[in-house]
């Protein structure tokens, strides 16, 4: 009887042991199982934070980059309410941005104009997360850059030439070739405004003409007249130029650069085509800035708004249409024909000397400034908290 209740005994133990050991193995594989849910979940969630944040940062840099690269004659068209998709754009890291960049003010003050750009955000080709923000900004217009002159200038000028060959006229006048693409009334300037008719050497009979007279005088010229255009500087103007040239230049060739139909505005020699209205890149004005000293020994033509920091020497062929400024000398002595406007500065204190030499014309030309003044806009975003982010 004992032996039985013994055995009774070691089996019914060995049989609960059974269960709670299957018991145990459930709890820990439903705890293995969690944790492994929960991993997945982090990885999954983490995984979209950082799809979202790239997807920040594309849209933030391709609003960065719409800015930064303003198509003046895409967006300067416009007209209150016009808006200009950009289309899918994509970044070296495989994400993408697209702009919408629409007028928004009411076209009150041409002079400056006010944008919204809202930009999409994608992580990247095949993801669906993606995020929105509106940027607001403005593109002020460089007022007053041009013209009270044919040339305007500061300190000593010497103009040297017989007949025809060296003539510096405030006439308005068309360019031949522009027929039918100039609109504004034309209205005669002085040939040269200078603070002081004395500081101009004459030599050889140059043509120097223009209305009411071939040279006025204004004293109340100061440095800051070539520096600064309304809400707008002259450094201002350089930061945001299409083209953007450091030190010391020595061109022998400039020239419109034209493949497949289509105006190759990343070509370093393209400054546009103003002798061609039908042309590709007729469009063009860029917005040059010469860091140091401009030499053309070649043959260079192009428009929009030329900023030289050092001097402007010329002794090859120049033909530019729109508007020149040298913040040193002005040393023309090869064939130059600049339509629109000079502007001379002869250095920050105007110890400089400028010289008007060799076969030189400079033409004022309301249309050809008006035409390159248009593009001379400086984008930049409002002051202040100039972006928010869109949830959708």
């Amino acid at each position: 009887m004992n032996s039985w209740k013994r055995v009774w005994g070691r089996q019914g133990r060995d049989g609960f042991a059974i269960p709670v050991a299957i018991f145990v193995m459930v709890v820990l594989s439903l705890l293995a199982l969690s944790g492994m849910y929960i991993s997945q979940s982090n990885a999954a969630g983490n995984m979209g934070i950082r799809r979202s944040h790239t997807a920040f940062n594309a849209a933030n840099a391709g609003a960065v980059h719409v800015l930064g690269t303003w198509d003046r004659w895409t967006y300067g068209v416009m007209n209150p309410g016009d808006n200009h998709d950009t289309g899918w754009e994509w970044l070296p890291d495989g994400s993408s941005y697209r702009a919408d960049v629409r007028r928004v003010d009411d076209g009150s003050n041409p002079n400056e104009v006010l944008y919204r750009l809202r930009t999409i955000g994608r992580p990247g080709s095949g993801l669906t997360a993606q995020r929105v923000i509106v940027t607001m900004a403005s593109a002020k217009r460089a007022e007053g850059l041009c013209c009270e002159a044919a040339m305007k200038t500061r300190g000593d000028l010497q103009i040297q030439g017989t007949g025809m060959r060296v003539k510096v006229s405030g006439f308005d006048t068309d360019p031949s070739a522009w027929t039918g693409h100039c609109s504004s009334s034309p209205g005669d300037l002085p040939g040269i405004l200078t603070p002081e008719d004395d500081d101009i050497t004459t030599h050889g009979g140059p043509r120097i003409e223009g209305s009411p007279a071939p040279v006025q005088e204004d004293v109340s010229i100061v440095d800051e007249d070539f520096t600064q255009f309304g809400n707008v500087s002259y450094w201002e103007l350089a930061s945001s130029a299409d083209k953007v040239y450091v030190g010391d230049q020595h061109f022998a060739t400039v020239q419109p650069v034209v493949v497949g139909g289509q105006c190759v505005r990343t070509s370093p020699t393209n400054w546009g085509d103003p002798l061609n209205p039908a042309g590709a890149c007729w469009r063009y004005l860029p917005i040059i800035h010469i860091a140091g000293n401009l030499f053309i020994a070649g043959t260079a033509y192009g428009q929009g708004v030329l900023l030289v920091d050092g001097n402007l020497i010329v002794t090859g062929t120049l033909s530019f249409y729109g508007v020149v400024i040298t913040m040193g000398e002005a040393d023309l002595r090869g064939t130059t024909e600049i339509t629109g406007g000079l502007l001379a500065r002869n250095g920050a204190t105007a110890a400089g000397i400028s010289n008007l030499r060799g076969t030189t014309t400079l033409q004022y030309s309301s249309c050809a400034a008006a035409r390159a003044l248009f593009q001379a806009t400086v984008p930049r975003p409002l002051a202040g908290r100039h972006w928010f982010e869109v949830l959708e």
